[in-house]
């Protein structure tokens, strides 16, 4: 934990500084500060957790600090110090979000208590942070694979999405896998390539890496900065050699059109799929770019329907999910099909392609696997897990189960 120390008493201010240095290895001071004026200075310049200052000091007090902290530095923990014992310095000092006032004299006991308290505070918050931004970027993960291939992406992530002035679609496959150096295993490789590739595109923006059938796929989202005259070919360009000279891989890559909406990234995720295929056939470039490619028509076709079938995967995976968590409500297929946007008879065609059993039967099956579960559960009524799969009507539920398992509900669940 980073502590700036504000006193305008200087024994004071250096007997707390060397105690606190000796008291926990995990306490860092950052700085030890005569008055607010500095406090302000180090903290605009520093990353500081807390703060612990006295209240009456010239120019910049501990209370107009503490002000100014919380306008500012909303983050940044303060513990006051006094001699005062003034109520009222302690009601204004809870507005401005102090943590703890502490009269002086007082003991280090106490001040290292109320420390390691807030070290707590600081820890869990920083942990819980981690998990939430983890959290957040696996969704967008997620959506931004959705959107490559064309499916929707829901209002409510909205927020996930980092400001942009351009998005930036591109793919990028091993030369040849076959050839992996250094014990790589394909996998590992993507892995590596993405890391380095988020890395690399923070200096324009927010790249997302999502990997794919043997490629991956890389959407970034470009700052809205001053220079819009950006050379995509340049960047690619060094983002190739610094992978080759870094990990001593060599890929094929394909660059379709930047692009301002979400709505037609995959469209460009095509194009840039495209590229990348045309990259596959030549020796001479390992880039490709879309507006440079002569198409040929069978290619095309062949491309599509790869990109069809890609998409016919992940649109069923999205319906498995939305089946799975939503088995007590009443699904159906015309349902599920508004929240995919694709007609119902066509989403009914691909399931059955996909899973190799028809919508209804797939149900019925996911039903009944989640009964018998529930139904291992003593607590656990036959009418409560009959609602919680979907069945509105016992019987039905009874001849349906019977039908399938070959006993009744009550039965299984005495043999359980």
């Amino acid at each position: 934990m980073k502590i700036l120390l504000v006193d305008d008493e200087p024994f004071a201010l250096r007997t707390v500084k060397e105690m606190m240095e000796s008291a926990k290895n995990s306490w860092e001071i950052v700085a030890a500060v005569e008055d607010g004026e500095e406090a302000i200075t180090v903290l605009q310049e520093h990353e500081v957790d807390l703060v612990i200052s006295d209240i009456r000091m010239p120019a910049v007090d501990g209370l107009e600090l503490s002000k100014y902290i919380v306008e500012h530095f909303s983050n940044v923990r303060v513990i006051l110090l006094t001699g005062y014992k003034d109520f009222g310095y302690a009601q204004q000092a809870l507005r401005y979000g102090v943590v703890d006032y502490l009269l002086k004299p007082t003991s280090f006991e106490s001040l290292f208590e109320s420390i390691e308290k807030i070290e707590d505070c600081i820890l869990k918050e920083k942990n819980l942070n981690r998990l939430r931004t983890k959290r957040e970027r696996d969704i967008l993960e997620k959506r931004l694979d959705d959107l490559l291939f064309g499916l929707p992406f829901p209002y409510y992530d909205d927020e996930l999405i980092p400001r942009f002035n351009e998005i930036l679609v591109f793919t990028c496959c091993l030369k040849d896998a076959s050839t992996l150096q250094m014990g790589w295993v394909e996998i590992n490789a993507y892995s590596a390539i993405k890391n380095i590739i988020e890395e690399w595109f923070l200096m324009y923006g927010k790249a997302y890496v999502t990997v794919q059938e043997q490629h991956i796929a890389v959407i970034v989202f470009l700052d809205d900065t001053e220079d819009k005259r950006i050379v995509y070919k340049e960047i690619l360009g060094r983002l190739y050699e610094t992978i080759q000279a870094l990990l001593k891989i060599e890929l094929k890559i394909g660059f379709g059109f930047p692009c301002r909406k979400l709505t037609e990234l995959h469209v460009h995720y095509k194009e840039s799929m495209y590229a990348m295929e045309d990259a596959r056939k030549t020796n001479f470039s390992s880039i490709s770019f879309y507006e440079d490619i002569k198409q040929n028509t069978d290619e095309v076709k062949h491309l599509e329907k790869k990109y069809e079938g890609k998409k016919n995967r992940r649109v069923i995976e999205i319906v498995l999910e939305k089946m799975k968590t939503k088995l007590s409500e009443d699904l159906t297929l015309k349902l599920l099909a508004e929240e995919v946007y694709l007609n119902p008879t066509y989403l009914g065609r691909i399931f059955k392609q996909e899973t190799g059993e028809s919508f209804s039967s797939y149900l019925i099956n996911l039903r009944i696997e989640k009964a018998k579960e529930l139904l291992r559960n003593p607590a656990l009524k036959i009418y409560e897990v009959c609602e919680q799969v979907g069945y509105n009507d016992p019987a039905h539920f009874t001849h349906v189960f019977k039908k399938s398992v070959g006993i009744t509900p009550q039965e299984y669940k005495m043999r359980s």
